[in-house]
């Protein structure tokens, strides 16, 4: 893994929702490397979790991250 690898990490470490193209390939290439690193929660979930409605009147995130307890261990 690299820097920026380990950069999003520690920004999605308490949560995120991810809207950047970007930042949504890099925490898949952290699944890839570790799927015990990071948890992806799928948007329905996501709406659930934040109140949010995505109705795709609007741009729709990819998905919603958060760090594991492995992952802060990486860290």
């Amino acid at each position: 893994m690299r820097k920026e690898h380990f950069d999003l990490m520690e920004r999605i470490a308490f949560g995120a929702t991810i809207w950047d193209r970007e930042e949504a390939k890099l925490i898949r290439e952290i699944e890839q490397y570790d799927p015990e690193l990071v948890e992806i929660i799928p948007v329905e979930e996501l709406e659930k979790i934040t109140g949010e409605r995505y109705d795709g009147a609007q741009q729709i995130p990819y998905f919603g991250a958060i760090l594991t307890a492995k992952g802060w261990n990486l860290l």
